[in-house]
């Protein structure tokens, strides 16, 4: 029988994997299929940079999970991203460190010059871009 006090805490391991892995993503879902949209934005980001990162998916253990980030970085929504043993934050605050090049930075990893965007987020950025030419058959 196992004892209760030699187990790790869920917080204790938390912390651990915080520790141990330089960029870390709470997510819901998993990179291959997020379950969430802001999940996703987060997942795009850091697939740009061809950055090793790990992911853990938050949602077989959401209400333990977020009372243990609300103790750890007093933040309880997610996504979101570790870098460093530090909270950068979610997918706003990511995608804006993206834009501004500190993401950057703090990946130590280049940005690929040419950002691979969906076809939605190429007619965001280019209203007068014509969409793709259909070729009718």
């Amino acid at each position: 029988m196992m004892n209760r006090m030699t187990e790790p805490s869920l917080k204790e391991k938390i912390e651990e994997l915080i520790r141990d892995n330089r960029i870390l993503l709470f997510m819901k879902g998993t990179p291959e299929a997020p379950q969430c949209g802001f999940s996703m934005r987060v997942v795009n980001v850091l697939e740009s940079y061809d950055v090793e990162y790990a992911a853990l998916d938050v949602l077989p253990a959401l209400q333990p999970l977020r009372e243990v980030t609300a103790e750890i970085s007093d933040w309880q929504t997610f996504p979101q991203l570790y870098v460093n043993g530090e909270l950068v934050g979610g997918a706003d605050i990511v995608e804006e460190m993206d834009d501004s090049g500190e993401l950057s930075d703090l990946l130590g990893a280049q940005r690929p010059e040419q950002h691979a965007m969906s076809a939605k987020q190429e007619l965001q950025q280019d209203p007068q871009q014509s969409p793709p030419i259909q070729i009718e058959r």
